[in-house]
C-alpha cells in the first residue's frame, strides 16, 4: 500500500467535523424524526437538576457518535439537547458510527463500545468521561427486556441526565 497514509483525527477535528443535532435528526425518516418531540417531552428534571444545569459555569462539549435511527441516539442525545437549551456554555456536536469506530475507538485505546458514545470534554477537549449506549442503572438490570418498554417510553432519561452531570463535575 505505497503512499497511503494512515488519517487520525484528534478529539478537537472530529468535534468540529461533526453535526448539530437538528442536521443529525434531519437525516432521519419521519417515524424517526418523530420520536425526538415525543422523546424531548418525556424529559422531566427535578428542580434542583434545572438550577445545577443553568448555573453550571464551565464550559462542556458533548460528542456524540452515534446515528438517528438507533432509539439510544434518540432518547440521550435529545437530554443533552436539552441541556444545551438550559445553558449556553454547553455545546454539542455529533458525528457518525463510522468516524466513532474509526478514530475515537483508538483514541480512547479500546476496540469495541456500544453507541451512541458520548464523550464528554471540557472546554479544551480534554475528555471528562464517556457515556456509552445507556445509563448504567439500565446496562445493571439483568434482563433488558423486563425493563426495555419503560426505558423506550423514556422512564431513564433522568438517569441518563444525572450521569452527565456526574461526569461533567470532574471538569476543573
Amino acid at each position: 500500500m505505497r503512499g497511503f497514509t494512515m488519517v487520525e483525527m484528534n478529539i478537537k477535528e472530529l468535534y468540529e467535523v461533526g453535526t448539530t443535532f437538528e442536521t443529525a435528526i434531519g437525516q432521519g425518516t419521519k417515524s424517526e424524526r418523530a420520536r425526538i418531540p415525543k422523546n424531548y417531552s418525556r424529559i422531566n428534571f427535578p428542580e434542583d437538576m434545572i438550577n445545577t444545569l443553568v448555573n453550571y459555569d464551565k464550559e462542556i462539549n458533548f460528542l456524540v457518535a452515534g446515528e438517528i435511527w438507533c432509539p439510544d441516539f434518540q432518547l440521550n442525545a435529545t437530554v443533552l439537547k436539552k441541556f444545551t437549551e438550559l445553558n449556553n456554555n454547553f455545546d454539542m456536536s455529533i458525528i457518525s458510527m463510522g468516524r466513532g469506530k474509526k478514530f475515537v475507538f483508538p483514541i480512547l485505546g479500546v476496540e469495541n463500545m456500544k453507541f451512541p458514545l458520548i464523550l464528554v470534554l471540557d472546554k479544551e477537549f480534554n475528555i471528562l468521561g464517556t457515556f456509552e449506549e445507556r445509563p448504567n442503572v439500565v446496562h445493571e438490570v439483568y434482563n433488558f427486556e423486563d425493563i426495555k418498554l419503560d426505558y423506550y417510553k423514556g422512564r431513564y432519561l433522568i438517569d441518563s441526565a444525572y450521569e452527565f452531570i456526574d461526569i461533567m463535575n470532574k471538569a476543573k
